[in-house]
């Protein structure tokens, strides 16, 4: 299983984003990653790789023990997350990539902008928003007429290549 809360993360960011009256509002810092198991951190149990960073942002914060996990691929699991419905309510059922593999796949290019957002819910109730790193839910590869970033409820972003808004410090030219 992968680290990628989507159904209970969705939920709990939605009741914080709901407590826009109290005064004291929590800040929120959701880390999504893909090829990562829950296992991997330090403060779930692995010793394969130090994680010091995340473990103490899980010591300071809410741990996750029990989750749901829209699809164990990367585009529509972060459409899940994003959205807080199933991705293929967006046409989106496996990784993203050029037109000519999405029209095979019979998905969309991109995630429509007029999907509901967790961001625009946060946006709504006063808070600031930003997405750093991988976005790969349309954009890139031959893909050159997917929404900004913006329009998705983020207020600020730095994204790498398979999203509308590749940084290019973010962007490497030799990965592959």
């Amino acid at each position: 299983m992968k680290l990628m809360l989507t159904g209970i993360l969705v939920l709990a960011l939605c009741a914080f984003a709901f407590c826009a009256y109290a005064a004291d509002r929590p800040n929120i810092i959701f880390v999504f990653t893909d090829d990562f198991g829950w296992g991997d951190l330090g403060s779930y149990g692995g010793k394969m790789v130090a994680t010091p960073n995340l473990d103490r942002m899980t010591a300071e914060g809410v741990r996750f023990t029990q989750f749901y996990v829209a699809s164990p691929i990367c585009s529509p699991s972060r459409t899940g997350a994003t959205t807080g419905m199933f991705p293929a309510r967006w046409r989106i059922t496996s990784y993203l990539q050029d037109r000519k593999g999405n029209a095979a796949c019979g998905q969309a290019d991109f995630l429509d902008a007029r999907a509901p957002s967790v961001a625009r819910l946060l946006q709504s109730s006063g808070y600031a928003t930003a997405h750093f790193g991988k976005w790969h839910m349309g954009g890139g590869r031959d893909v050159t007429n997917a929404p900004h970033i913006k329009a998705y409820g983020f207020d600020e972003w730095a994204s790498t290549w398979e999203s509308p808004d590749p940084h290019p410090d973010l962007t490497a030219t030799n990965w592959i």
